[in-house]
C-alpha cells in the first residue's frame, strides 16, 4: 500500500507504467515495491547490473518481444515449506511441473542468447524431468506408469475392466429395450405418468431402477445385472490397488523433490531477480529513462527531468510538454514562479525520481545525480491527524512528526501555511525553511510570498514564466483554448534568482488569459 506522500507525488500512476502481462511479474512487482528502500551500497550494486541489462537489450526488438512473451507465461508459484516426510499433492505437482516447463524454455531461450551471464539462471532440468518419466516435454502432470511398473499393470487392468463393464451394459440395454419393446430406451431416462402402461412395466421390470420421481414424471437408470455388479466391484479392487500404489509412487518422488527444494527456492529467487531487472530495463527502454549518479552530497541534479504520467497525459491532449533542468544544492532550495507555472510538477517530478531511485528504479530523465533519503515527505499528501483539525492544522502536525522521522529526510513544501492569515503564514513559511536550513535534511520549497525569497543563504529559482506577448491580440473561443494557450506560451524552464530578489509577479497577467473580465483587472491597478 503506498503512502500518503507517495500516492500525493502521483508515483502510483509511475509504478502501473511498470508493466509486464502475467501472474508471475505482477507478483514479483508486487512483492518489489513492498520492499524497504535500498542501502547506498545495494543501490548502486543495483543499478550498476540494470545498467547492463538495459545496454544488451538495447535495439534488440525481437528479443524483448520473446521476453514479455517468456515471462508471461511463467504461472506463479508458492513452494511448500516441507521436510522430508511431507507428500506433495496431486495439484501442487501440477502447478511445479508447469512452472518449471515455462521455466526451461525461458532457460533454454537465454542460452541460445548467450545471456546466462547477465539473467543469471540455473538448469533445472534434472528436476524437471523427475516430474515428465515419459520425457513428453509437456507442461501437463499425471502419475504415469513409468514410475512404476505395478502401477502400469493396474492401470492397464482397471482400462480393460473398464472397458467390458462398458460393454456388458450396452449389452443390457439392448436386452431390456427387446424386452420392453422400446427401442428408444437409454441408460438414464425421464418418462411421463400419462404414459402409465410403459411406466408400470418398467417399474416392474428388472432392467431399471427408479431414481427420481415427481407429480408428473418418473425417472429411470439402467440397473445392474450380475456381470454389471461383479465387473464394478473388480473396478473398485483396482482403484484401491491404483490409489495405494500411487501413495507409494508420490511418496517416493515428494522425497526426491523434497531434496531439490533448497535449489528450487534458489532458482525462484534468481528468477524473479531475473524478471525484475527485466520490467525495469523494458520500462527504461520504452520511456527513455536513465540510471542515475548515486551520490552522498545534498544536490539534486537531473537533466531533462519528465513527470511520466503527466507528459503522457498532455500528449494524448495534442498539448506540448516541456522536460526541466534541476540544479538544487545545499539544504533549501526556494522555488517561486506564476500561477500554473509548474511549480507543484517542479516538486513532484523531484519527489518522484528520488522516489524511485531509493528503489533502483531507472528515472525518467537524461541523466540525474542525487542522493538517496530515508524519507520523502511532501505536504500535499493526506495525513492520519484528527478530522477535528483544519486543513493549516493537519498541515502543522503532520510536519512536526515528520521532524522526528530517523535518518536523512526530503522535504517538499508546497505553499506551506497558505492555509492560514498570509501574513503570519509569511512569517511561519520563513521560519520553516530557516530551521531546515540548519539541519541535516534537504528541503525543495515552492512560495508565493515574498518574504522567504530575501531570506540569506537560500538559493532561489523561479519558472521562467509567461511570455504575454505571444498572447496579445489573440481571442479564444473556449477556457480550453485559453489553457491550450497559457501551456504554449509559458516557459517552465528553472533560472536561478540573485540574492534578495524577489519572486516575478505574474498572476494578473495568468488571469487576463483566463478570461477574467478586464473591469475587474483594471481594478487591480487601484488601491481602492
Amino acid at each position: 500500500m503506498p503512502t500518503p506522500s507517495a500516492r500525493a507525488l502521483g508515483l502510483p500512476a509511475v509504478f502501473a507504467l511498470i508493466e509486464l502481462a502475467g501472474e508471475f511479474p505482477a507478483e514479483v512487482k508486487k512483492q518489489e515495491l513492498k520492499r524497504p528502500p535500498l542501502k547506498f551500497a545495494d543501490a548502486k550494486h543495483r543499478y550498476a547490473k540494470l545498467e547492463q541489462v538495459i545496454a544488451l537489450l538495447r535495439g534488440e526488438d525481437g528479443a524483448l518481444r520473446d521476453l514479455r512473451e517468456l515471462f508471461a507465461r511463467i504461472p506463479k508459484l508458492s513452494l511448500p515449506q516441507r521436510g522430508g516426510k511431507a507428500i506433495f499433492a496431486l495439484h501442487e505437482l501440477f502447478l511445479l511441473k508447469e512452472h518449471l516447463y515455462h521455466y526451461g524454455r525461458l532457460h533454454a531461450w537465454l542460452r541460445r542468447k548467450g545471456w546466462l551471464d547477465t539473467f543469471i539462471l540455473p538448469d533445472l532440468g534434472k528436476v524437471f524431468a523427475l516430474l515428465d518419466p515419459d520425457g513428453t516435454k509437456l507442461p501437463a502432470f499425471h502419475l504415469s506408469a513409468a514410475y512404476s511398473a505395478k502401477l502400469g499393470e493396474i492401470l492397464s487392468a482397471q482400462f480393460e475392466t473398464a472397458n467390458r463393464l462398458k460393454h456388458a451394459r450396452a449389452q443390457y440395454l439392448q436386452e431390456a429395450r427387446e424386452e420392453l419393446d422400446f427401442p428408444g430406451l437409454k441408460e438414464e431416462f425421464t418418462l411421463s405418468r400419462a404414459e402409465s402402461d410403459l411406466a408400470e412395466r418398467i417399474l416392474h421390470s428388472p432392467y431399471f431402477v427408479l431414481s427420481a420421481e415427481s407429480v408428473a414424471n418418473y425417472s429411470f437408470v439402467l440397473a445392474d445385472d450380475e456381470l454389471c455388479l461383479n465387473l464394478k466391484k473388480q473396478l473398485a479392487l483396482h482403484q484401491q490397488k491404483r490409489e495405494q500404489e500411487e501413495a507409494r509412487v508420490l511418496k517416493k518422488l515428494s522425497e526426491k523433490l523434497s531434496s531439490e527444494l533448497p535449489c528450487l527456492r534458489d532458482a525462484q529467487d534468481l528468477l524473479a531477480n531475473a524478471c525484475w531487472q527485466f520490467m525495469l530495463a523494458d520500462f527504461a527502454l520504452r520511456y527513455g529513462c536513465a540510471i542515475p549518479k548515486l551520490t552522498r552530497k545534498k544536490a539534486i541534479r537531473v537533466k531533462g527531468a519528465v513527470h511520466l504520467p503527466l507528459k503522457l497525459h498532455l500528449e494524448e491532449l495534442g498539448r506540448r510538454w516541456q522536460s526541466v533542468d534541476y540544479d538544487f544544492s545545499g539544504e533549501v532550495s526556494l522555488l517561486t514562479g506564476p500561477n500554473m507555472g509548474g511549480k507543484t510538477t517542479v516538486l513532484r517530478t523531484a519527489g518522484q525520481l528520488c522516489w524511485l531511485a531509493r528503489l533502483g528504479i531507472p528515472l525518467p530523465c537524461d541523466e540525474a545525480e542525487l542522493p538517496l533519503f530515508d524519507n520523502i515527505w511532501y505536504n500535499q499528501s493526506e495525513t492520519d491527524s484528527s478530522a477535528d483539525l483544519s486543513s493549516f492544522g493537519k498541515e502543522v502536525v503532520a510536519f512536526s512528526e515528520a521532524l522526528r522521522l530517523e535518518g536523512r529526510t526530503l522535504f517538499l513544501l508546497d505553499e506551506f501555511a497558505r492555509g492560514t492569515n498570509p501574513a503570519e503564514g509569511e512569517r511561519l513559511a520563513s521560519a520553516v525553511l530557516r530551521h531546515l536550513a540548519m539541519g541535516k535534511h534537504m528541503c525543495l520549497a515552492a512560495t508565493h510570498f515574498t518574504a522567504p525569497a530575501l531570506l540569506a543563504g537560500l538559493a532561489h529559482y523561479s519558472i521562467a514564466g509567461l511570455d504575454l506577448s505571444a498572447l496579445e491580440g489573440k481571442r479564444f473561443a473556449s477556457p480550453s483554448q485559453r489553457l491550450r494557450a497559457l501551456n504554449e506560451a509559458m516557459d517552465y524552464s528553472l533560472r536561478r534568482l540573485d540574492r534578495n530578489q524577489a519572486p516575478p509577479l505574474n498572476a494578473i497577467g495568468v488571469a487576463r488569459v483566463l478570461g477574467l473580465p478586464e473591469e475587474i483587472l483594471k481594478l487591480t491597478e487601484t488601491d481602492e
